[in-house]
């Protein structure tokens, strides 16, 4: 709450400024913030630029750079990330380090440096990644603090052994890891020996040597044990989630290799070990219906995958995999009204992910736009600084009147223009969200509809050969041409057309007359520039169809030879 009362009164006074141990105390919160919320985080990071001395930078602020710079990274951000980097390195060059950083011989803040790798890796900038990596090396060696130093050079080595393994040198690649094993154990570095523990034995079983990934393998359950009855191990400590993750990596090896039953025994130990990190517990539970399925023990996959998609925290990926278990499991046993089921929940989530991506789209680019107008208000800052200090230099009191009322009346101005920009964005937002709905709805009845008619035809082709299922057959045949012919996902789709057209309809009887509510289901799908094709399956008739009604719609509009009549209907 201290936080928040510091960061109020120093945006709304505009001139207070953090100090140094608030500072880190911000910087801490950022921090925390990341590991829940990502988007609270970064917003905090951006308050927390606004009130610290950015002119005369100290270690804090590098910090906060460098925290904001991840958040970035992690959002895929990458060039805003990098600005965000470079800020932090230009600042580290203008920080007293007589007075506000520990290691005074450092050229560049390694940390950062490291950070600018990752980023270079994530973007597949695979040279550029080593050069940073081993420049933050040349700085982590001019640490005086032995134990700093260490860690930081594990880090670097552990970087350099991912970029060795791309290059498959494995022999490079064990010797670096062995050797972070027996830095981080002279050190006493427990979680990092935990992960070093799982970085030898993702080596090995990727090799394909079993036999030293036991060996390490063994090492790690004595720490585990160990620091266990010694001084017990936090739920949701780095040392508990390395320890997760090596089972959790035998537990995939023996999946991929197909030998279910021990990925199974794998797979419970991880969930049990990982139960303090939720995010962690989807993927493993869907692996565990995947290996239910593989051996053929369709109840309990079953049973598996629709547990796993009765949870909230599923992302579109782990749900699309539960479903896919469940149309194997539905296909074996010949459930065809739950299989059908299946089917159109596959088919609807294809058509939310497509919607998502626009959306993603959408998202990514207004994050853009909320950085440009940050670094604005980060520029507007230094500029308010600098005109304090000439306030305070020429001492004018008239001046100091003159900007007050001026900053009053900016103020007022800003607020006006941010109310009616945020109203205008509401309103943008809704109809884009309608639109999205529309188009998410019309895949959804094209799809549907096509699926539905393949299901027929084949229905149909085993007519005959089975007489006893003749009269199964001729009622799902019946039961489909119900669905694709009903008239309640028409009105559906108008209704919802109707909300984003309102006068689409109403001008065009105006300016055409009466036309039928063929025409006019016709005119809104070609609005919606859906093809000859695409109407046809969205309508469950055929093609030939939907072009006579095209023609008799172009007469009863008199349409010209001259003129398209999609050109004609999408301009209204």
């Amino acid at each position: 709450m201290i936080y928040k009362t510091i960061i109020f009164f120093s945006v709304f006074f505009g001139s207070a400024q953090v100090d140094k141990t608030d500072h880190k105390s911000l910087n801490d919160s950022i921090s925390k913030y990341s590991e829940v919320d990502s988007d609270k985080a970064l917003d905090f990071g951006f308050e927390v630029l606004k009130i610290a001395d950015i002119v005369n930078p100290n270690r804090e602020l590098v910090s906060t750079y460098n925290l904001i710079g991840q958040l970035l990274t992690n959002k895929k951000l990458y060039a805003e990330a990098l600005s965000y980097f470079s800020e932090a390195l230009k600042s580290f060059k203008l920080v007293d380090k007589d007075r506000y950083y520990h290691e005074k011989n450092v050229n560049s803040p390694p940390w950062v440096l490291v950070n600018i790798s990752n980023l270079y890796y994530a973007i597949g900038e695979i040279d550029n990644a080593k050069l940073k990596v081993k420049e933050a090396e040349s700085n982590f060696l001019l640490f005086d603090d032995d134990r700093k130093k260490e860690i930081g050079l594990n880090t670097v080595y552990g970087n350099l052994g991912l970029f060795l393994t791309h290059e498959k040198d494995y022999e490079k690649v064990e010797k670096l890891y062995l050797k972070i094993l027996s830095s981080r154990k002279k050190i006493k570095d427990l979680d990092g020996e935990m992960y070093a523990y799982n970085q030898l034995i993702n080596l090995f079983l990727n090799t394909g040597d079993l036999y030293n990934s036991n060996e390490f393998y063994k090492e790690a359950v004595i720490l585990y044990n160990q620091v266990k009855s010694e001084s017990g191990i936090p739920e949701k400590s780095y040392l508990q989630r390395n320890y997760g993750y090596i089972f959790l990596q035998y537990g995939t090896r023996y999946f991929i290799e197909n030998e279910f039953n021990i990925a199974l025994d794998y797979l419970y130990k991880t969930k049990t070990i990982l139960a303090g990190f939720p995010d962690e517990l989807p993927f493993i539970d869907s692996m565990i219906s995947r290996c239910f399925l593989g051996l053929k023990d369709y109840k309990n996959a079953e049973i598996s995958a629709l547990k796993n998609l009765s949870s909230k925290s599923l992302s579109t990926n782990q749900k699309k995999i539960n479903y896919n278990v469940l149309q194997s499991v539905y296909s074996q046993k010949d459930d065809f009204d739950n299989l059908i089921k299946v089917k159109d929940s596959l088919i609807k989530m294809s058509g939310i992910v497509n919607t998502s991506k626009i959306r993603g789209a959408f998202s990514k680019l207004e994050t853009q736009i909320l950085l440009s107008k940050k670094q604005s208000e980060l520029n507007e800052s230094k500029i308010k600084y600098n005109t304090y200090l000439f306030i305070l230099i020429i001492g004018s009191v008239l001046l100091v009147f003159s900007l007050s009322y001026m900053r009053v009346n900016y103020n007022y101005q800003k607020e006006r223009n941010i109310r009616l920009e945020a109203e205008k964005d509401v309103s943008k937002t809704k109809l884009e969200k309608k639109q999205l709905e529309l188009v998410s709805k019309t895949n959804f009845i094209a799809q549907r509809n096509n699926y539905l008619d393949i299901l027929k035809h084949s229905v149909l082709k085993q007519k005959g050969k089975n007489k006893d299922s003749e009269k199964v057959s001729f009622e799902i045949e019946r039961e489909i041409d119900r669905i694709i012919g009903s008239e309640k996902i028409f009105e559906n789709f108008e209704s919802q057309f109707t909300e984003v057209y309102p006068e689409f309809f109403k001008v065009l009887v105006l300016k055409y007359g009466k036309l039928s509510q063929t025409d006019l289901r016709l005119c809104a799908y070609i609005k919606m520039n859906q093809s000859t094709n695409e109407i046809s399956q969205i309508t469950g008739v055929s093609i030939r169809t939907v072009e006579t009604q095209r023609y008799r719609l172009g007469k009863k509009i008199k349409l010209l030879d001259s003129e398209s009549l999609n050109s004609v209907i999408i301009s209204i």
